[in-house]
């Protein structure tokens, strides 16, 4: 089977030392290419080193487009004939601006691909165009380039991924603090259905412990093919595996792409940023605790028992809301979720699946239960997936296989939603896994099968998720309290034009 040949220069970078780390770099570059790489990926800032207090501070270490690296970088990669990418800081000659800079190097010697970071340093980078192409050809395919907290944010591996990528490249200065790299990195595989292949580096920055970053590489269906971290400077080498036409596979991203088709994604694009309180501006409930229960139950004549248990040991809140999974209620087990409902005051969201397909009741204590038959094909006629409040929070009801797609809990998330909540059949490791990853767009997330379930809250800064899962006849619960999650900050400097052309490449 052919292959595609990757080299990660997982390489120490000293602060402030250019022509130290210029020089163990092309060696480095040198030998990727004898052991015969076809892409040979560098760290981010792997010339100045990572932290600078100013524009002033960074400005001696800063490269031009014909500088030093890049013109050496050139002579090796016409010499090994290979793709080289490497991070710098750049300096624009035309207008002065530095930027954060991703470079791609090709066989010819000249630059096929310049990325600006959009997620720029605040200190002295300029955020790049969002609306440049961060892609480029290559034999094998197109293949796409981001700069480290930039993979943090959800839609610009979508527009990557939109712009015909079946490989994207992270360049990171990521330490093992907070969010591990490799989880996110894994998401955004899984999530566009394209391999992932992300360069971190190692040794110490001014004040960053870089000895554990890890580099990782991930295939189109979310496998980690590797993930390792170096003491010292290390050639990483892999191999990842093309179709018989020698062509990058492409089938996963594709059925990903066009599975978008979800309502109100549109709302993605809501600008909030002069909204300094989304309660009163979008009339959200009051915010406070709600006790979420997810209760796993393979049958449906567990349920109603489940339900009784879960209203013994409710904390006293007088806001819950509890889950079941996906099941084929019968008429007769629906009327006794009610009838519990109505004597506890309980909130209880389920699916009930038929042959005729699949319908969603909502409980709300004594009221009549609400039910919402899906019917979600490219033309349906809903505007937007269903949004309800319970207590303190609004509330998005999710088929899960829409929550794979961030411009659907973006565009919750601007109109207020507090929570996504999923009822399914089953739930897998890789859902889990996205369900994570999905808060960092601003929704916690609550699903339940019938092997598991769990809860994801949104994280403090970049630190990880916090969650609370459950196995097969179990349960798990958390307190969401909604003033947490009222304080939303995006990351809108988006290709919003190319996300919803429809392009696909």
């Amino acid at each position: 089977m052919p292959s595609l040949k990757l080299a990660l220069i997982h390489s120490r970078v000293d602060h402030k030392q250019p022509e130290l780390n210029r020089k163990n770099l092309l060696t480095l570059f040198r030998q990727a290419g004898e052991k015969g790489a076809h892409l040979v990926v560098g760290p981010e800032l792997s010339i100045s080193g990572y932290s600078f207090n100013s524009r002033q501070d960074i400005a001696p270490y800063a490269e031009t487009a014909t500088g030093p690296t890049l013109t050496a970088l050139a002579d090796l990669a016409r010499t090994y004939g290979f793709f080289a990418c490497i991070g710098l800081a750049e300096h624009d000659t035309q207008t002065g601006i530095l930027y954060n800079s991703a470079f791609v190097v090709g066989p010819t010697g000249e630059i096929v691909c310049r990325y600006r970071k959009i997620n720029a340093e605040s200190r002295w980078a300029c955020s790049g165009n969002p609306k440049e192409d961060n892609t480029f050809a290559t034999p094998w395919g197109r293949v796409g380039v981001l700069v480290c907290s930039d993979s943090y944010h959800s839609l610009m591996p979508r527009v990557t991924a939109l712009r015909g990528a079946n490989l994207l490249l992270i360049l990171a200065n990521w330490p093992p603090s907070g969010v591990d790299p490799a989880e996110l990195w894994r998401a955004r595989a899984l999530e566009n259905g394209f391999s992932v292949a992300a360069c971190n580096r190692t040794g110490m920055d001014l004040a960053m412990d870089c000895h554990q970053a890890t580099s990782a590489v991930v295939d189109d269906h979310g496998t980690m093919l590797l993930n390792e971290h170096h003491q010292q400077s290390t050639i990483i080498m892999t191999s990842l595996p093309l179709q018989a036409d020698n062509q990058l596979k492409a089938a996963q991203r594709l059925g990903k792409m066009a599975s978008r088709h979800w309502p109100g994604m549109h709302d993605c694009c809501l600008n909030l940023s002069a909204i300094m309180d989304l309660t009163s501006f979008l009339q959200l409930p009051t915010p406070g605790p709600l006790l979420i229960s997810c209760i796993v139950v393979g049958a449906q004549e567990q349920a109603v028992a489940a339900l009784q248990a879960a209203n013994t040991d409710r904390d006293q809140l007088p806001d819950t809301l509890s889950l079941l999974p996906a099941l084929g209620y019968s008429d007769a087990t629906l009327n006794q979720i009610q009838a519990c409902c109505a004597v506890s005051g309980q909130r209880v969201a389920l699916c009930r699946e038929t042959p005729q397909g699949s319908t969603f009741f909502w409980f709300d204590g004594a009221l009549a239960p609400q039910q919402i038959s899906w019917n979600l094909s490219p033309d349906s006629a809903l505007d937007a997936l269903p949004r309800f409040d319970c207590g303190p929070a609004r509330v998005l009801l999710a088929p899960f296989a829409s929550l794979y797609h961030p411009e659907v809990a973006l565009a919750a998330a601007k109109q207020g939603c507090d929570l996504a909540i999923a009822c399914e059949r089953l739930l897998s490791e890789e859902d889990r896994l996205v369900a994570g990853a999905r808060t960092i767009d601003n929704l916690a997330i609550a699903a339940c099968s019938t092997e598991g379930g769990g809860i994801w809250m949104t994280p403090g800064g970049h630190q990880r998720w916090e969650e609370q899962l459950a196995g097969p006849r179990e349960s798990c619960r958390f307190v969401l309290d909604t003033n947490r999650t009222r304080k939303k900050r995006f990351q809108d400097r988006i290709d919003f034009e190319t996300l919803f052309h429809g392009a696909t490449g």
